[in-house]
C-alpha cells in the first residue's frame, strides 16, 4: 500500500516537513490529531487515490517532521495551520478539501479560518472542541488533572488515565491502530496538550465566511467528549453531521466501512455549496 506513494519534503517556518502524496485529481490534504503522524491516513488515501490527489504529513515536531535537537516549541494552531498550506502549496496546488481526525480536525477549522480561499470542503473527524460542551467546566478541570499527573507521576500515567476514555479501540475484531513513533507521546503531552485544553478556533467566523464545513462521529465512540463535540460544531456550524464507522480512528482501521460515508459527505457538501452559491 505504502509504496504507491511519494514521499517529499517541504521546509516550513524551520521544519522540514514530510508528506506523501499519490492520485490525481482534486487533492485532498488529511491532517493528523495528536499521534501526530500521516501513517494513519494510508490505507483511506489508497482506497481514494483512484478519484483523488491524496495527500497527508507528518505535523512538526513528530515522527519525521523533527526540528533541530532541543528546539521544540510550545504548539501553535495557527502555524500548524501554514504548514498544512506549506504542503498544500508544494503540490502545485491552490485549493484543497481537508479532512481533520482529532486535534487535527481544529487544525483543519485554523485553516479554514486563516485560509478561506484555499479552501473547497474541510470535514472534522471528531475535534475535541472541549469548551464547547454543556458539562465543559468538569472536562477542562479534568484535563488540568492530567496536566498535574503529567508533572508529578509522568507520562505514562497521565497517558493511561486519558486512554480510559477512548471508546470503541477494544471491540471485538477491530484491528489495532499503528504505533506512532515513541518521540511523539512526549511532544504531545509536554508541547500539545496544554494549549488544546482551552483552545478553539473561531466557529463563527467560518459560519460568517459560508465556509463548506461537515462534521463526524464515530458510531463506536459512544458518548466519548470529543464525540460530543461534535453536536456542538454543528449547531454552531449550521452544518451536515454524519455518524460513520468505526472509532477515533475508524477511517484507520475499517476503511472499507468509513470510506463510503466520507464520499456521501463530499457529496452533500458539493451539493450544499452549489445550493447556496446558487442563492448569492
Amino acid at each position: 500500500m505504502a509504496s504507491t506513494l511519494t514521499h517529499a519534503i517541504v521546509h516550513n517556518e524551520g521544519c522540514d516537513l514530510h508528506y506523501w502524496h499519490q492520485g490525481s485529481g482534486p487533492l485532498i490534504t488529511f491532517v493528523p490529531g495528536g499521534n501526530g503522524h500521516g501513517l494513519q491516513f494510508f490505507p483511506v488515501m489508497a482506497a481514494l487515490s483512484d478519484r483523488f490527489t491524496v495527500a497527508t504529513f507528518d505535523r512538526r515536531q513528530m515522527s519525521a517532521s523533527q526540528v533541530a535537537p532541543n528546539m521544540n516549541k510550545r504548539l501553535s494552531p495557527p502555524q500548524q495551520a501554514r504548514d498544512i498550506r506549506a504542503v498544500i502549496t508544494a503540490l502545485n496546488f491552490d485549493t484543497s478539501i481537508i479532512f481533520g481526525s482529532s486535534s487535527g480536525g481544529m487544525f483543519a477549522l485554523q485553516f479554514a479560518h486563516d485560509f478561506p480561499g484555499m479552501v473547497e470542503h474541510v470535514i472534522a473527524h471528531e475535534a475535541p472542541t472541549i469548551t464547547l460542551l454543556p458539562d465543559a467546566s468538569d472536562i477542562f478541570e479534568w484535563f488540568l488533572h492530567l496536566m498535574e499527573v503529567y508533572d508529578t507521576r509522568g507520562l505514562e500515567q497521565a497517558a493511561a488515565e486519558f486512554r480510559e476514555r477512548l471508546k470503541g479501540y477494544d471491540d471485538e475484531g477491530v484491528p489495532a491502530v499503528a504505533a506512532p513513533d515513541p518521540r511523539n507521546k512526549k511532544v504531545f503531552w509536554a508541547d500539545e496538550f496544554p494549549v488544546l485544553l482551552g483552545w478553539v478556533p473561531n466557529l463563527w467566523r467560518l459560519l460568517e465566511n459560508k465556509t463548506s464545513v461537515g462534521v463526524m462521529r464515530g458510531v463506536r465512540t459512544g458518548d466519548a467528549f470529543f464525540a460530543r463535540t461534535v453536536d456542538e460544531q454543528a449547531m454552531i456550524l449550521r452544518c451536515p453531521k454524519m455518524l460513520v464507522p468505526g472509532h477515533h480512528q475508524g477511517f484507520e482501521v475499517e476503511t472499507d466501512a468509513f470510506v463510503p460515508y466520507l464520499l456521501d459527505m463530499l457529496d452533500l457538501l458539493e451539493k450544499r455549496k452549489a445550493g447556496v452559491k446558487g442563492d448569492n
